[in-house]
């Protein structure tokens, strides 16, 4: 996933996916009516489809329902004005379309607005104005006959991404499941290797249902639900969503193990993989295939700092990948940008074990750059003195090891998180 855009004090692209309510009538009182009961209902922000109301052909009468509406809302608004071509109710000619974009900037009537991509690609000054008047914007594709291929999906993205979007937003078609399958497996390579803002992914009608609660999984950042009345094929209701989203939240997590080096990260991370079938991955071998060169080659010959940068900049990586055991690095701790990144996406669990213990576990072992040539016991209590603090500060699981086989621990580690294997 890319960065967090913030919103209020909402943020789009961290945690759980939002749920955004659609506000969709034809008539002011429907609307409002609407508005008012989004503020009852558990979701958190709305889009109003502006192209449902009847007078949506008159900028006037637009912008005074839109400033009705912002009195009663508490939430974040999407405006969003989906013209005929694009799925929409209404047929409006073009340069109305970005005169009622603009109006809804100019005015602060909403706090993201969609703009098509078709219309953004046909005027490159559009999005930058609507940003200049401090719009957020959310750039859409709406393609309600297929799905492309991967590689199609994936130059839509770059396109939108390129107009200056502030989040993306792809919408497709699927004809046959294997075309859902290729839009995860798209969104998963577009959120991994290429994304600098949010995506939100969308395979539509009851086929691509499963994508409106798959966020977590394809770090879609907001799914959307209808209120009373979809919007869209395959749209389900906010209450029935939030259940499924939450049921998913609290069950997939990452296990991130953590402790100074020695205290068996690596070995408990390969036994969960190989008794409970979790898949793993070692951040340090992670950076070393990513370099070809090892982590001791790293320290010596660009630093520490540098390679603090890279386990950071690798640590991202790894989590917008399907791992649910990442193993760290003894000094994955120093940076709280690092914990922060650890805490959003699952428990920390803390391996310890004694200076004695971690001496001989490490005697001789040349790859450990922190040490060098030196193995002093003296030495190794001094280093994992200075990490102590911070260590047990992160934690939310502790586990000492030095009376504790590898299977003995990775049974607490599972019946401690409660997790559903």
């Amino acid at each position: 996933m890319g960065k967090i855009v913030r919103v209020k004090n909402l943020m789009i692209g961290q945690g759980r996916p939002k749920i955004c309510a659609i506000v969709l009538g034809k008539t002011t009182e429907e609307i409002m009516d609407l508005a008012e009961k989004s503020n009852n209902v558990d979701c958190d922000l709305i889009e109003f489809r502006a192209d449902h109301f009847e007078d949506a052909l008159d900028l006037g009468k637009t912008k005074s329902l839109l400033r009705k509406i912002k009195r009663v809302i508490k939430k974040p608004m999407i405006f969003t004005f989906r013209r005929f071509e694009e799925g929409g109710n209404v047929e409006a000619p073009i340069e109305y379309y970005k005169a009622l974009l603009n109006m809804v900037a100019d005015a602060n009537l909403a706090d993201l607005i969609d703009v098509e991509a078709s219309v953004a690609k046909d005027d490159p000054k559009l999005v930058p104005g609507l940003k200049e008047m401090d719009a957020c914007v959310i750039i859409s594709k709406h393609d309600f006959d297929k799905t492309p291929d991967k590689n199609d999906i994936l130059l839509d993205f770059l396109n939108m991404q390129s107009m200056g979007a502030d989040i993306v937003k792809m919408a497709y078609m699927p004809n046959s499941k294997k075309d859902v399958l290729n839009l995860i497996n798209a969104a998963d390579e577009i959120t991994g290797d290429f994304a600098s803002c949010p995506v939100v992914t969308i395979s539509m009608g009851h086929l691509g249902m499963v994508t409106r609660v798959l966020g977590e999984f394809i770090e879609s950042p907001i799914t959307f639900a209808a209120i009373t009345k979809s919007s869209a094929p395959g749209q389900v209701n906010v209450e029935g969503l939030k259940s499924v989203l939450d049921i998913i939240h609290e069950n997939y997590k990452k296990v991130f193990l953590i402790g100074f080096m020695g205290t068996g990260k690596t070995t408990v991370a390969n036994a969960l993989a190989a008794n409970y079938g979790l898949n793993k991955i070692d951040l340090d071998a992670y950076i070393e295939s990513k370099e070809h060169m090892s982590i001791a080659d790293i320290f010596s010959t660009q630093s520490e700092s540098v390679f603090r940068d890279k386990e950071t900049k690798y640590l991202k990586q790894v989590l917008k990948k399907n791992y649910q055991v990442v193993s760290l690095g003894g000094g994955i701790v120093l940076r709280e940008e690092n914990v922060d990144l650890m805490k959003e996406k699952g428990v920390i669990v803390l391996l310890k074990a004694s200076p004695q213990t971690i001496s001989e576990r490490v005697k001789n072992d040349k790859t450990r750059p922190l040490l060098g040539e030196n193995f002093d016991l003296d030495y190794i209590k001094d280093l994992m003195k200075q990490r102590e603090e911070a260590y047990d500060k992160v934690a939310d699981l502790v586990i000492d090891t030095d009376d504790k086989n590898v299977d003995q621990i990775c049974k607490e580690i599972v019946e401690t998180l409660g997790f559903t294997l």
